[in-house]
């Protein structure tokens, strides 16, 4: 399968660091099972989508994605089926439905289109307006269509202006539609939407012009990829290596940081992590004589060192896992990482190589009553719903059983103030307690 040079999946990561492109190159192509579940997903909603079927049509299905086999379960059925509705509603207003559509914007980025390309999965063209939706299965990280930004004129002068601040992915594929689309249709608006279910039943929708859209793609679009070319060719000529390289082109953080393939190895990010833990070094024999300084560094009892560390915690999480990951992989390769070696881990769990063996001695030689040969245990909520939605259980049923449902609340825990749920006004524990007077 060709490969877009120019993708839209990562392109935020090198807007916010140029330098990450060059680190990238060769890297091989990663996947895990979360992806390629959501690949599955994506084919359903496609195969929905074109057939004008549900997806509880397709449970019980099998699904092959990225050399794995998926079950369309109840679960996927209900997410997909969210964005299928979204999407069956615009259609009913008498929009135009194109699905799973490959979609070229180089020239907005100053690129051939042979090298600029991407898969969008739903258009929707509703009278002047150009829906562009993206349909995400994850869900660990919500992720916005776009915002606005306030600012000043040129030269900070008094006067205010709006900053359009589209999700990069989402407006390159609407840049690419576009150019598809707008010699055919009348487009004066676009509308990017990101569904992504697991997180929010609700869409978030971005709104812009086409000239507002235009203007962010020969803008701020086309100079990250003249930073992208400017990088590539100062670290042939300069090297990666040297810190003038370094400083112009990689910018570390926690957005641009998180899915990138030269994470572990990242000279910038490892400079940032060592920084923030008090750490310095001009090499790695310095580095090994270094020993780490306790927490005390960080001044516990002082707030605002806390509240400024914290943006910085996944940042150091994510890169320590990654440099694991990394030393795992040279030393399979017989690359080994010194000080370091391969062991056998901890051994599985204890399971039967033949349950049907197993079972038939339990019962008819150890002669077992079936309480102590099976595990016996009420199904679960979950479960339950499951045999409702089948039949299995009668609606009148289900609602008695609903009944007896309960869930326990969710523990409190730290979340930066951009988080959109309520705050928990916490009561320090001390007054918990009543003040005691003693009489003796």
């Amino acid at each position: 399968m060709q490969h877009s040079e120019w993708s839209p999946s990562g392109f935020k990561q090198i807007m916010l660091c140029p330098g990450s492109k060059v680190l990238q190159a060769g890297a091989p192509r990663a996947t895990s099972s979360y992806a390629a579940e959501g690949t599955a997903a994506h084919a359903l909603l496609t195969d929905c989508l074109n057939n004008g079927t549900a997806a509880s049509e397709f449970l019980g299905m099998e699904i092959e994605a990225d050399g794995m086999t998926f079950d369309v379960d109840d679960d996927m059925a209900r997410h997909v089926q969210v964005c299928i509705d979204y999407v069956n509603d615009l259609v009913a207003q008498g929009g135009i439905l194109l699905v799973d559509r490959r979609v070229h914007f180089g020239s907005y980025l100053g690129v051939p289109d042979e090298v600029a390309f991407g898969t969008l999965d739903v258009a929707v063209i509703l009278g002047n307006e150009l829906i562009s939706i993206d349909f995400k299965y994850g869900r660990g990280v919500e992720v916005g269509a776009g915002e606005d930004v306030g600012g000043h004129g040129i030269g900070g002068g008094e006067v205010e202006i709006t900053v359009k601040h589209p999700n990069p992915q989402l407006a390159l594929y609407g840049l690419g539609i576009l150019a598809e689309v707008k010699e055919i249709a009348d487009i004066e608006r676009v509308r990017l939407v990101i569904s992504q279910p697991r997180i929010s039943v609700k869409p978030s929708e971005y709104d812009l012009s086409v000239e507002e859209l235009e203007a962010w793609g020969y803008g701020p679009a086309r100079s990250a990829v003249g930073s992208c070319i400017n990088a590539a060719r100062s670290a042939v000529q300069f090297s990666a290596d040297t810190e003038d390289w370094q400083a112009a082109y990689l910018t570390p953080g926690e957005e641009q940081c998180r899915f990138c393939k030269a994470k572990a190895t990242c000279p910038a990010l490892r400079d940032e992590v060592l920084s923030v833990v008090g750490i310095s070094a001009a090499g790695p024999d310095e580095f090994a004589d270094i020993k780490v300084p306790s927490a005390e560094h960080i001044k516990p009892a002082d707030p605002a060192w806390l509240g400024a560390i914290y943006p910085k915690l996944d940042m150091i999480v994510d890169w320590t896992k990654a440099v694991l990951a990394e030393i795992e992989r040279r030393n399979l390769a017989g690359d080994t990482v010194p000080g370091t070696k391969l062991v056998q881990g901890k051994l599985g769990n204890r399971a039967w190589s033949d349950k049907a063996a197993a079972e038939k001695m339990l019962r008819e030689q150890f002669r077992l009553p079936v309480e102590k040969a099976y595990d016996l245990s009420v199904i679960s909520p979950t479960t339950a719903e499951k045999l409702a939605k089948a039949g299995d259980i009668g609606p009148r049923q289900w609602k008695t059983a609903e009944a007896l449902i309960v869930r326990a609340p969710g523990k409190p825990h730290v979340a930066p103030l951009s988080d959109p749920r309520p705050a928990l006004v916490a009561t320090p524990v001390i007054n918990d307690f009543e003040t005691v007077e003693d009489f003796s």
